[in-house]
Protein backbone atom coordinates (compact mmCIF):
# COMPACT_ATOMS: atom_id res chain seq x y z
CA UNK A 1 0.00 0.00 0.00
CA UNK A 2 2.74 2.04 0.95
CA UNK A 3 4.32 1.91 -2.87
CA UNK A 4 1.31 2.54 -4.35
CA UNK A 5 0.82 5.96 -2.65
CA UNK A 6 4.57 6.59 -3.14
CA UNK A 7 3.94 6.22 -6.92
CA UNK A 8 1.17 8.59 -6.65
CA UNK A 9 3.15 10.72 -5.46
CA UNK A 10 5.37 10.41 -8.31
CA UNK A 11 3.28 10.47 -10.98
CA UNK A 12 0.49 13.07 -11.80
CA UNK A 13 -1.63 14.27 -13.59
CA UNK A 14 -2.65 18.18 -13.54
CA UNK A 15 -4.10 21.37 -14.96
CA UNK A 16 -1.66 23.64 -16.77
CA UNK A 17 -1.66 27.31 -15.21
CA UNK A 18 1.17 29.33 -16.53
CA UNK A 19 3.78 28.45 -19.33
CA UNK A 20 7.25 30.00 -19.73
CA UNK A 21 7.89 28.87 -23.54
CA UNK A 22 11.64 30.68 -23.58
CA UNK A 23 12.44 28.41 -20.37
CA UNK A 24 10.47 25.50 -21.13
CA UNK A 25 8.87 25.46 -17.84
CA UNK A 26 5.32 25.30 -16.56
CA UNK A 27 3.85 25.22 -13.30
CA UNK A 28 1.06 23.16 -12.58
CA UNK A 29 -2.33 22.29 -10.50
CA UNK A 30 -2.88 19.23 -8.86
CA UNK A 31 -6.03 18.96 -8.23
CA UNK A 32 -5.91 15.44 -6.19
CA UNK A 33 -3.09 17.32 -3.62
CA UNK A 34 -5.76 19.83 -2.84
CA UNK A 35 -5.32 22.42 -5.57
CA UNK A 36 -1.48 23.00 -5.26
CA UNK A 37 -0.05 24.52 -8.27
CA UNK A 38 3.61 23.49 -8.84
CA UNK A 39 6.48 25.49 -9.25
CA UNK A 40 8.45 25.75 -12.20
CA UNK A 41 8.42 22.02 -13.70
CA UNK A 42 10.30 21.53 -16.88
CA UNK A 43 8.74 20.23 -20.14
CA UNK A 44 10.58 17.69 -21.85
CA UNK A 45 12.01 18.27 -24.87
CA UNK A 46 9.89 16.82 -27.60
CA UNK A 47 10.57 16.54 -31.22
CA UNK A 48 9.69 19.83 -33.25
CA UNK A 49 6.27 19.80 -35.37
CA UNK A 50 4.70 21.79 -38.06
CA UNK A 51 2.27 23.82 -37.43
CA UNK A 52 0.13 25.37 -40.47
CA UNK A 53 0.56 29.12 -40.35
CA UNK A 54 -3.42 29.97 -40.31
CA UNK A 55 -4.26 27.63 -37.54
CA UNK A 56 -1.39 28.88 -35.43
CA UNK A 57 -1.72 33.18 -36.32
CA UNK A 58 1.71 33.09 -36.59
CA UNK A 59 4.06 34.54 -39.62
CA UNK A 60 5.94 31.32 -41.45
CA UNK A 61 8.03 30.02 -44.51
CA UNK A 62 6.34 27.84 -47.45
CA UNK A 63 6.19 24.49 -47.18
CA UNK A 64 6.02 22.62 -50.17
CA UNK A 65 5.30 19.28 -51.64
CA UNK A 66 5.51 17.17 -54.69
CA UNK A 67 4.21 13.96 -55.51
CA UNK A 68 4.99 11.98 -58.76
CA UNK A 69 2.79 9.20 -60.01
CA UNK A 70 4.70 7.03 -62.77
CA UNK A 71 3.68 3.29 -64.14
CA UNK A 72 6.94 0.73 -64.96
CA UNK A 73 8.84 4.08 -65.28
CA UNK A 74 6.39 6.65 -67.32
CA UNK A 75 5.33 9.71 -65.08
CA UNK A 76 1.94 9.52 -65.58
CA UNK A 77 0.74 12.30 -63.12
CA UNK A 78 2.84 15.21 -60.57
CA UNK A 79 0.64 16.81 -58.13
CA UNK A 80 2.13 19.67 -56.37
CA UNK A 81 0.78 21.23 -53.16
CA UNK A 82 2.68 23.84 -50.84
CA UNK A 83 1.29 26.16 -47.48
CA UNK A 84 2.17 28.63 -45.11
CA UNK A 85 3.96 26.80 -42.09
CA UNK A 86 6.20 27.09 -39.18
CA UNK A 87 8.29 24.61 -37.04
CA UNK A 88 7.89 24.99 -33.32
CA UNK A 89 8.62 23.28 -30.11
CA UNK A 90 5.90 21.32 -28.26
CA UNK A 91 4.76 23.35 -25.35
CA UNK A 92 1.55 22.99 -23.24
CA UNK A 93 -1.31 25.43 -23.38
CA UNK A 94 -2.85 27.07 -19.95
CA UNK A 95 -5.49 25.17 -19.35
CA UNK A 96 -4.02 21.82 -20.93
CA UNK A 97 -4.03 18.36 -18.95
CA UNK A 98 -0.69 17.29 -18.30
CA UNK A 99 1.19 14.24 -17.27
CA UNK A 100 3.87 14.84 -14.71
CA UNK A 101 6.68 12.96 -13.20
CA UNK A 102 7.48 13.75 -9.75
CA UNK A 103 11.00 13.55 -8.20
CA UNK A 104 10.38 11.80 -4.82
CA UNK A 105 13.36 14.05 -2.92
CA UNK A 106 10.14 16.09 -1.86
CA UNK A 107 11.65 19.38 -2.93
CA UNK A 108 8.65 19.55 -5.73
CA UNK A 109 11.19 19.16 -8.59
CA UNK A 110 9.46 17.44 -11.58
CA UNK A 111 9.13 17.33 -15.07
CA UNK A 112 6.02 17.36 -17.43
CA UNK A 113 6.36 14.66 -20.00
CA UNK A 114 3.03 15.79 -22.23
CA UNK A 115 -0.27 16.74 -22.58
CA UNK A 116 -3.04 14.06 -22.01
Amino acid sequence: MADMTELKNIVRLGTVQSVNASKMTARVKFKDKGGITSGDLRIIKRPVYVVPAMESGAEGQTAKTTLKYDYNGQMLKEVSHSHEAFVTEWTPGVNDMVLCIMVPDGDGDGFIIGEV
